[in-house]
């Protein structure tokens, strides 16, 4: 079968799968009904392919593409054959859904043509936009955090069975060469009822349809783009109520605020973004976490200043050891400061070459003894040889009292990383060498790791090791397993991480059942010296079916050797340190999401040191059409059969989410969160009006009840206002 895929694929890329394409020569006007000149001619991409739930075969539904452009734009146009109806399967009408829930038409860009960064386009066929930064490849998809300025409208036509979309995309919106005129290209395709993806260049399934490296070629050979004056200036202004009721004297505080973003073309494929006195206050809460362990949880970055262009920056190191976490900065913890202003310098110097720099200079808190910081990141990446890249970077902190430098309050990390992905995206590997400097601690102070992954659409191997000295210290990095509570300190544990796992999928051809995997997960942890930290061993059968429903069934045998006393959550008194074995199993179900009620259940059962850990966790969700969308999900815990002196705990984690989409660019959604491990009741509301393009007005209220009496602890009231002008 493999050896099959492989040929039907070098057949496909030695016909050329190459789009050529010319200047426009009609006046485009962006309303989804091809009536246009441009649009008579014969589709430019049409006999899509099967990427789910078969590959190599041609799909059931009909997609026909045609592109052309002229100085300012670049224009694709649409026509997604459906059948004479208009049940369309659309979650809702908010902007940056995602794609594998919602029929869609996408179009996903390489202009380096270096397969290491990209756009990708999306529409609904109610012309809801998502766009998103395609990052090391698009082996793991594209990031949704990125807002660009484009243009889409759709038509329905039910009585003829399709829809049709015109999308216009700005050039100034795309970072590119302007002397390369070809460029790489896709365009894939959900049709939810039929319950198939779809893609031009064919994409094996198993991989993600913005994978890089099954792209077809973009040739523009009139192309002829002159770089002009590209800034936009986002002014906002903000009216900011809190009245904190935990003390009793305390006024209401009443806080206007103002400050700007501006956006800078330095070259086409360079941009500079700066802030000045930003504002957050319309970020969507966090969604809470029960935390058990005795390590920190990762909380995505929501803020849109750090997520524009992130990759340059967060794509250092992996997952478990990130030298730039940019939730430290600012806005993160539990008494967060100000960031006075920000500047960020990033994209292609050329086709190999990519820069990020950034600074951010944040506010004191002198009642809390918290002074003013200074934090910069540089990296550099260089493309060495196709699809091995390097990278060299240096993060610091440093402390800023009174406009000038506290010498020896710092924190500076620097490495080089390497990066390679095979052109076929089956092979890829990542080594780096970090090292860091705090005050006195530079002995111990270095990070190694490597990795690698072999995978097809059948079967997919990894191996890799982390090795974290005890002082290598990132205080605008993220390395969890590094620090341990002992009761109610903190304490560094250096260590080293042999990590593997691989599965194997047994496709099915006929039948329910799309396929079987079984799947082995394994990870062993020494100190520096190679004593015996932990070890897991995981075992899983995963069933996938061809409606999209997932079941996962596992065991996991774990060993903890614990240094010191551990005091868990709940308990009353603290674990000794010694050996801890236990084992685990645990349940996971994931329903269709194409239906309109769809959700997961989670039930894991076994021990936890000297007891045992039960674990309930269910989400509920309804669609009421594309307008609304009710979600209520549990989180429940029991730590029982612990001897005596130990007691029993339980923790319950409630939320409900309500979201309304009354246009496009009208939405309402109110979030609730009961959490009795932090004893707090969240209630947060937020309507958001986009009433032109990337220009919002937002109004939040947010409160804060304990869970004992449901006293109430805060209330805040924002309003937000902000107006992107292009110049």
């Amino acid at each position: 079968m493999l050896f099959f895929l492989i040929l039907y694929s070098a057949v496909l890329t030695a016909q050329g799968h190459a789009i050529a394409i010319s200047k426009s020569q009609s006046n485009i006007k962006i309303d989804g009904i091809l009536t246009e000149s441009d649009w008579w001619s014969k589709p430019v991409a049409k006999d899509f392919v099967m990427n789910f739930p078969q590959d190599s075969i041609a799909a059931a539904s009909e997609t026909e593409v045609w592109m052309t452009y002229n100085d300012k734009y670049l224009y694709i146009a649409a026509k997604c054959y459906h059948g004479v109806n208009e049940n369309y399967i659309v979650q809702s009408l908010k902007r940056d859904f995602a794609f594998q829930n919602n029929d869609a038409f996408g179009i996903y860009l390489d202009p380096f043509q270096n397969a290491n960064s990209g756009y990708g386009f999306i529409v609904n066929p109610f012309g809801v936009q998502l766009d998103g930064i395609i990052g090391r490849g698009g082996t793991f998809g594209m990031t949704t955090s990125w807002d660009g300025l484009w243009y889409a409208e759709v038509f329905r036509s039910p009585k003829e069975g399709f829809w049709s979309v015109e999308i216009a995309i700005p050039l100034k919106t795309l970072r590119f060469n302007e002397n390369v005129r070809d460029w790489k290209i896709n365009f894939s395709r959900n049709d939810l009822q039929r319950n198939e993806t779809s893609t031009w260049y064919p994409v094996p399934r198993g991989f993600d349809v913005a994978t890089q490296s099954f792209m077809g070629d973009l040739q523009m050979h009139e192309f002829d783009y002159l770089p002009g004056n590209n800034m936009a200036i986002v002014p906002y202004s903000a009216m900011k109520i809190t009245k904190d009721y935990s003390d009793p004297s305390s006024a209401t505080e009443v806080t206007p605020s103002v400050g700007v973003d501006a956006k800078i073309e330095v070259s086409p494929s360079l941009n500079l973004d700066l802030t000045i006195n930003p504002d957050f206050s319309q970020v969507e809460v966090d969604e809470q976490i029960l935390n058990l362990n005795r390590f920190e949880l990762l909380y995505p970055e929501r803020r849109l200043f750090f997520l524009e262009n992130s990759n340059q920056f967060s794509g250092l190191g992996n997952s478990r050891v990130r030298p730039f976490f940019s939730r430290r900065i600012g806005g993160e913890g539990e008494e967060p400061v100000s960031i006075i202003f920000g500047a960020r310098l990033s994209g292609n110097i050329n086709k190999t070459l990519k820069i990020g720099l950034m600074n951010i200079q944040t506010a004191s808190k002198n009642e809390l003894d918290i002074e003013s910081q200074n934090y910069t990141v540089a990296s550099l990446q260089k493309e060495v040889l196709p699809g091995f890249n390097v990278s060299a970077f240096v993060t610091n902190r440093q402390a800023f009292s009174d406009f000038s430098f506290n010498g020896p309050d710092y924190n500076r990390v620097g490495g080089v990383e390497a990066d390679y992905i095979s052109k076929d995206s089956k092979t890829t590997l990542k080594g780096f060498a970090h090292f860091s400097r705090t005050q006195d601690r530079f002995d111990k102070s270095s990070a190694y790791s490597f990795k690698g992954r072999y995978r097809t659409s059948v079967f997919s191997i990894f191996g890799g090791f982390d090795s974290i000295g005890e002082n290598y210290m990132t205080d605008i990095g993220f390395v969890p397993r590094l620090y341990q509570e002992y009761v109610d300190t903190t304490i560094r544990v250096p260590f080293i991480h042999y990590r593997t796992n691989g599965y194997y999928r047994f496709y099915m051809n006929n039948g329910p059942i799309n396929f079987i995997s079984p799947k082995l997960n394994f990870d062993y942890y020494t100190d520096n010296e190679g004593n015996f930290q932990e070890h897991v061993l995981k075992l899983s059968l995963i069933t996938k079916f061809n409606n999209r429903t997932e079941l996962e069934m596992n065991w996991s045998e774990f060993t903890s050797n614990l240094l010191f006393p551990l005091q868990l959550t709940g308990l009353e008194i603290p674990f000794q340190a010694g050996r801890y074995r236990n084992q685990q199993f645990g349940l996971e179900f994931r329903t269709n999401q194409r239906r309109s009620l769809y959700g997961e259940l989670t039930f894991e059962y076994g021990g936890q040191y000297l007891g045992k850990n039960i674990k309930l966790l269910s989400e509920v969700n309804y669609r009421f059409d594309k307008f609304m969308i009710l979600g209520l999900n549990w989180d429940q815990r029991y730590l029982i059969d612990y001897p005596t002196e130990f007691g029993d705990a339980n923790f319950t984690l409630l939320g409900s989410k309500v979201e309304f989409s009354f246009t496009k660019s009208l939405f309402f959604s109110t979030f609730l969160q009961y959490n009795t491990q932090k004893k707090n009741f969240n209630i947060n509301s937020r309507l958001n009006w986009r009433f032109r393009p990337l220009s919002d007005l937002f109004l939040v209220y947010t409160e804060n009840y304990t869970t004992s009496d449901l006293s109430v602890k805060d209330k805040t009231f924002v309003l937000k206002f902000s107006y992107w002008f292009n110049l």
